[in-house]
């Protein structure tokens, strides 16, 4: 029961003490006050008809009679009886109204007047002629004291009424700093471990500082174990001259690029080469080779953030590689990176140095083997012809281009005629916890373009370009929730970054969740990791009204940039799904486990799930259900 509640309750037995209380005494001092008015009127009565009978010359019957009945019919009484000295009656009258009573027979019956009548001895001069028996009627007693209750009864109505009024803007006051204690409660509760303003109340002052403690120590442990967690990545991941992916994560990068669906479908790969480096470093020395080497890979870093989704790395003393997720044409590319670095080398004095360079395209599906021979066999004709030579192989041209749209606006005409023709399907992929049993269905968006049901690489690209994936996103809702309709299993699908910025797109996928409320707590929504990074404020606040819609929220293809610990404590996330570029061939990598097993624990800190994706071998999920992990997904899981 809430406090609040609570609360409540307690006005309420205590106006029922104090108004029932001053209630009860009131009818009880009324009705004691009424009997005693009754008995002494009576007793008045009796002695002053008395007096006036005993000092009667002539007592005869007739004359009585006139007397007795004169004073009855002028007063208010049940009866008044003459009897003799022997007790027998010689006049008596009686009340006999039969009209309706105004006092309900339950209350009569409650209250029930006992009033002792008055009697009073008549002398007949120095002798005793008879007894007097006086006895008011408590009728109007009766409609007095009900009058007097009604009235009282009314009254506590009215108090009550206003009570409660006045006691519902007093909880309301009450409950603004209470509103933010429990709201604090519950978050710690869920393991969102928020900061609060401290209210004015002095009680609750305490109680918030105390939790606002608790918070404050949970944040430095975090922002220390994500330090550390840093500290482990960069070990496991990259190469600690330059700062660049080593060769292990690079190339696993480059497995994931082309077999993940929702990659574009054709990419460039790029490599430069430092000819003769040990000679370099006998002639140079080796802080003079190692600043070649990281003038060298600014250059592709500054690259990796100039093409959006790609990766630089170093694969080993003398080579640099950069992926590059793009359609553009290879000859564009190769002339922009050949540009950039022979800026940089002559900007840093290294303009006699012989760097070759290399790229390769390629399409999704091929192996990273074939790719990295292609590229190889680039490579060494660069060698051959020395200093800065540029090779390119363009697998692309080779092989056709399969789009039927050549330029935007045919791109843009075929997406929104599919989704005008609800042409849209979800492919599912089953999502299993540590025990085997299905956590989700991972679904991935299928468009029906050039006859055909195409996988998200081959049109998300230029839905990006043409910005209506928000578009798309809320057409892949619209069809999990049908698909939710007639499933038993929780589906989880995926929201883009350029989607959550959308405002019209939350609205809309706030109002049809809300629409669903049923189908709205068995879906899980994933959002890319980049939405930590560049849109925490739109994502926190998104976030809110989805968990109050019953859904689950994670982070999908969670990996390089991803120690942002400090940023999930108030969130709320339910999951992250780490990448498989981390996951793949872990069980060999010692590196990797060690970064992989302290991310499971600070998740698991904050009441996090975390699964692994892309296993695709017996030994990777040995070894990932091993250091912590709660759900697998990828060719592996069945």
């Amino acid at each position: 029961m809430s406090l609040i509640k609570q609360l409540w309750i307690g006005i309420i037995i205590m106006l029922l003490l104090v108004l029932g209380g001053n209630f009860v005494i009131s009818i009880i001092t009324a009705k004691t006050y009424l009997q005693e008015q009754l008995r002494l009127k009576n007793i008045d009565n009796a002695n002053s008809l008395a007096l006036s009978i005993s000092q009667m010359p002539d007592k005869d019957p007739v004359t009585l009679e006139l007397l007795i009945t004169a004073q009855f019919d002028a007063g208010h009484y049940e009866y008044i009886i003459f009897q003799d000295i022997n007790k027998k009656p010689i006049v008596a009258r009686n009340f006999e109204n039969t009209a309706a009573e105004t006092v309900p027979a339950w209350f009569a019956k409650k209250v029930n007047f006992d009033v002792a009548p008055g009697i009073a001895q008549i002398q007949d001069d120095w002798q005793q002629a008879g007894t007097l028996v006086v006895k008011s009627h408590s009728r109007y007693a009766l409609e007095a004291l009900w009058k007097n209750t009604k009235d009282l009864f009314d009254w506590f109505l009215f108090a009550t009424l206003l009570s409660g009024l006045i006691g519902s803007l007093i909880l309301k006051y009450i409950s603004r700093p209470l509103d933010v204690v429990v709201d604090q409660a519950e978050a710690i509760g869920e393991r969102r471990f928020i900061v609060s303003q401290e209210p004015k109340t002095k009680e609750f002052q305490r109680l918030v500082r105390a939790m606002n403690t608790l918070s404050h120590s949970v944040k430095q442990m975090l922002e220390k174990e994500a330090r550390q967690l840093e500290l482990l990545r960069r070990d496991s991941q990259t190469d600690r001259l330059t700062g660049l992916l080593n060769r292990t994560h690079f190339l696993n990068l480059l497995e994931v690029q082309l077999t993940r669906e929702d990659a574009e479908k054709r990419g460039i790969l790029v490599i430069a080469r430092v000819l003769m480096l040990q000679e370099l470093n006998q002639q140079l020395g080796h802080n003079q080779v190692d600043q070649l080497l990281r003038a060298i890979a600014s250059v592709f870093s500054d690259l990796e953030e100039k093409f959006p989704g790609s990766h630089a790395g170093r694969l080993n003393g003398s080579d640099f590689s950069l992926l590059i997720p793009t359609d553009s044409p290879i000859d564009i590319v190769s002339a922009d990176i050949s540009q950039s670095l022979n800026f940089q080398l002559i900007a840093g004095g290294f303009d006699k140095i012989a760097v070759p360079l290399a790229l390769c395209s390629f399409n999704q599906g091929e192996k990273p083997g074939q790719v990295m021979h292609k590229l190889d066999g680039a490579l060494a004709q660069a060698e051959l012809k020395g200093n800065r030579a540029v090779v390119t192989v363009d697998a692309t041209h080779n092989e056709g281009r399969d789009y039927a749209q050549h330029n935007l606006n045919e791109w843009r005409s075929s997406i929104e005629a599919a989704l005008a023709a609800e042409e849209i399907r979800l492919a599912s992929f089953p999502v299993k916890n540590t025990e085997g049993k299905l956590l989700h269905l991972e679904t991935a968006a299928r468009l029906k373009l050039d006859n055909e049901y195409r996988p998200a690489g081959y049109f998300m690209p230029w839905a990006v370009r043409l910005g209506i994936m928000a578009d798309i996103d809320l057409a892949v809702l619209t069809m999990a929730i049908k698909q939710l309709k007639n499933l038993q299993q929780d589906l989880a699908i995926n929201i883009s970054a350029l989607a959550l910025c959308n405002a019209h797109f939350r609205e809309q996928a706030i109002a049809l969740l809300t629409e669903n409320p049923q189908e709205a707590k068995k879906l899980w929504l994933e959002f890319p990791e980049i939405c930590v990074l560049r849109h925490l404020e739109e994502l926190r606040a998104f976030i809110v009204r989805l968990r109050a819609l019953g859904c689950k929220v994670g982070l999908e293809h969670v990996g390089l940039e991803f120690t942002q610990f400090g940023n999930l404590q108030d969130m709320g996330l339910h999951y992250l799904k780490l990448d498989g570029a981390i996951t793949r061939a872990i069980n060999s990598n010692s590196s990797s486990q060690s970064f992989v097993q302290s991310l499971c624990t600070l998740a698991h800190s904050l009441g996090i799930q975390i699964i692994a994706e892309g296993v695709s071998t017996d030994d990777e999920q040995v070894v990932l259900l091993k250091i912590g992990m709660d759900g697998l997904t990828g060719t592996f899981i069945s």
